[in-house]
C-alpha cells in the first residue's frame, strides 16, 4: 500500500493536534493501517499568522512529500464566504490538493454534537448539553469552560483537553450535525481512495 502524506495548517498547535487525531480516526474507519498515514503540522500564534504563513508553509510541506493540505481556520465572527474565498485564493504548490475547513464558530463546537465528549467536559451536566446544530452555538469554547465548572466554580476544561475530546468524538454523529466536519471527513475518504491503493 502507498502512504497518505498530508499537511495540516492551523491557527495554533492545539487545533493541528485535534485535526491529526480526527484524521487518524477517519483513516482507521477505512481499515487503513496507521503507519500508512503521515501528518505534518504547522500552526502558531493565531489566525493572522496562519493567513500570512500559509503559502510558505504549503511550499515547505510540498517539499516534504505532502500531496494534500488541510487549512483549518475558525470562522469566529467572520463572514464564511469571504473567509473561504481568501483561504482558497492562497497559492498552492503544483501537485498539491487543498481543503479549507471552517468550523462554525470554532472547532470546539464539534464537541457539542457528541454525548461522550460532553460527558468528559462535565460528567454531571454534559449529557444534557448535546446540541443538534452545534454551528448555532455562540462562543462554544467559552460555553465549554462554563459547563465544566465544578462546585468550586473553577473550570475543569481547557483547550489542552481538546485532543482527548477528539479521541472520543462520535464521528458519524458529528458528520451529520457539523457540515465542516462532514466535508473534512469526505475529503480524507477521497484521499484514501486516490492515494492509498494496492502497490
Amino acid at each position: 500500500m502507498a502512504e497518505l502524506v498530508l499537511g495540516v495548517l492551523g491557527e495554533d498547535r492545539n487545533d493541528c493536534d485535534v485535526l491529526h487525531t480526527l484524521i487518524q480516526r477517519i483513516v482507521a474507519e477505512r481499515n487503513v493501517p496507521t503507519e500508512k498515514l503521515k501528518v505534518h503540522k504547522r500552526g502558531q500564534n493565531g489566525c493572522a499568522t496562519l493567513r500570512r504563513k500559509a503559502e510558505p508553509w504549503m511550499r515547505e510541506l510540498a517539499e516534504r512529500g505532502c500531496r494534500s493540505v488541510i487549512i483549518i481556520h475558525d470562522r469566529d465572527r467572520n463572514d464564511e464566504t469571504q473567509l473561504r474565498q481568501r483561504l482558497s485564493g492562497l497559492a498552492v504548490p503544483a501537485g498539491v490538493q487543498r481543503h479549507v475547513c471552517i468550523p462554525v464558530e470554532e472547532i470546539e463546537a464539534w464537541f457539542f454534537s457528541c454525548g461522550a465528549a460532553m460527558h468528559l467536559v462535565s460528567p454531571e451536566r454534559g449529557g444534557s448539553k448535546v446540541h443538534p446544530s452545534p454551528h448555532l452555538i455562540v462562543s462554544p469554547k467559552e460555553r465549554l469552560h462554563e459547563l465544566s465548572r465544578g462546585a468550586d466554580k473553577k473550570p475543569r476544561y481547557s483547550e489542552n483537553d481538546n485532543v482527548k475530546l477528539a479521541a472520543v468524538l462520535e464521528l458519524e454523529t458529528c458528520a451529520k450535525r457539523c457540515r465542516a466536519f462532514r466535508e473534512l471527513r469526505d475529503f480524507v475518504h477521497d484521499l484514501i481512495k486516490t492515494d492509498i491503493a494496492p502497490s
